[in-house]
């Protein structure tokens, strides 16, 4: 592989809590993804504006700085077409009719894996 190709399956997980972070990195690994597990939203775009590409991206609503409704504007801008599944602890009824990817926390790990296989391919 060349320095230009981008993995199929690499995730960016974007969530300040350690451990929500650390469990993902896990499970993902277990299911054959590359994963880049960063703290904040601007660490997120920063790998972003550099060039990084990922077949898909869970990024945290709930978080100190850059909130994630805030980042998803940026990801959009930064990487179009990059799918993005939001993560809440928090009730978001109001994504799905936005057409948004929404996974509620705590994880049922079988849907996460199947929204997984479904926004970043096989």
């Amino acid at each position: 592989m060349t320095g230009e190709e981008t993995p199929v399956r690499r995730i960016l997980v974007i969530d300040d809590e350690a451990a929500v972070r650390s469990m993902l990195s896990r499970a993902l690994a277990l299911w054959q993804f590359e994963t880049v597990a960063v703290p904040t939203a601007e660490e997120g775009l920063a790998r972003l504006r550099a060039g990084e590409r990922f077949a898909c991206i869970l990024l945290d609503l709930t978080m100190p700085g850059m909130g994630g409704e805030a980042a998803l504007r940026e990801i959009e801008a930064v990487a179009p077409g990059t799918p993005v599944a939001l993560m809440s602890g928090f009730p978001r009824d109001d994504l799905a009719g936005q057409g948004r990817h929404f996974i509620a926390k705590p994880f049922d790990l079988e849907t996460l894996h199947s929204l997984l296989e479904r926004l970043a391919g096989p």
